[in-house]
């Protein structure tokens, strides 16, 4: 059975969990929600993703475009052609390139909502979206966030495959890290709507877990709080560039994410149980690292062999 933080007495691993940067209490009173989205060389896409939200059903929020790029590529022509002068949309380019989760971060703290809805810069979100994620959350006062099935569509748009669980619309806190735990493949879209007052007690997104700190957001939030589903696919996740960093940082990612789980083990567990988690989760990694050096090595004979073809 799981555990809340500080109940098997991990002090240090709890301790280690909580120095994630922390969220100030607002100054002044927002709008209900901020759309949070940080991007970097997507000028092709983000004005149609913009206009998604922008179209969408819920009104009350304000959009936060926070670029990581050098201001070269046309990022910010793109989203001000796509805003039509919409005061809900404010654009903000960073003076230096913060990463994933150090845009993130700031975008948040520039955002005065109440609710923080984190939006990828390239996919397509159904005109429901903001609403249906506001009205569960809102029945559920103690879920700390909510998410959502998906579509899956590639570059151009063509649909792939949807993406539901059977999952209840609240699952408290505590069975939902066991959920995490089960598996190396997050079982949370990153595209979640977050209480503000969750990431002013628990924190933001950890740099220490680069690219995937949203994935230790979500456990370290599970030990604090409850969770939300909406089954309904509300977004349409866009496949990433081939030359994306996840793509040509897959190993990197796997290894990481074995350490978040490695860190919350013995914060859900107890002892006992712990020990055997631990070998399971040893051995998805091996698999799951095994499988993608040998996806390398295809795809690297692959490109040797269209070398050699004749002309």
């Amino acid at each position: 059975m799981a555990l809340r933080a500080g109940e098997n007495g991990q002090t240090a691993l709890t301790t280690r969990i909580n120095t994630a940067p922390r969220l100030e209490p607002r100054t002044s009173i927002g709008p209900k929600v901020s759309a949070v989205m940080p991007t970097l060389r997507r000028p092709h896409v983000i004005g149609e993703t913009m206009r998604c939200l922008l179209d969408g059903e819920w009104t009350d929020f304000e959009l936060i475009v926070q670029d990581d790029g050098d201001g070269r590529d046309g990022t910010a022509e793109a989203v001000h052609a796509a805003a039509r002068g919409d005061p809900r949309v404010r654009y903000i380019r960073n003076e230096r390139k913060l990463g994933i989760p150090g845009n993130l971060n700031a975008a948040i703290r520039s955002s005065r909502g109440e609710l923080i809805a984190m939006c990828h810069d390239h996919d397509v979100y159904k005109p429901s979206f903001l609403r249906r994620m506001v009205e569960t959350l809102e029945r559920h006062p103690s879920a700390l966030f909510v998410h959502c099935a998906i579509d899956t569509i590639t570059e151009s748009g063509t649909y792939v495959r949807t993406i539901t669980n059977d999952f209840r619309e609240l699952t408290p806190g505590r069975d939902w890290v066991e959920v995490m735990l089960s598996t190396l493949a997050c079982q949370v879209c990153a595209l979640t709507l977050v209480r503000r007052s969750a990431h002013e007690a628990h924190g933001l997104y950890n740099p220490e877990f680069d690219f995937i700190s949203d994935v230790e957001l979500w456990m370290r939030l599970s030990l604090a709080g409850d969770v939300a589903y909406v089954r309904e696919p509300l977004i349409q996740v866009r496949d990433r560039e081939q030359n994306h960093y996840a793509t040509n940082n897959a190993v990197k990612l796997v290894r990481r994410t074995a350490a978040i789980h490695r860190l919350y083990l013995p914060l859900a567990y107890r002892r006992e149980e712990v020990t055997r988690r631990r070998i399971r989760l040893e051995l998805e990694t091996a698999r799951s690292l095994a499988s993608l050096k040998a996806s390398m090595v295809r795809r690297q004979l692959g490109r040797i062999l269209s070398r050699n073809q004749p002309p």
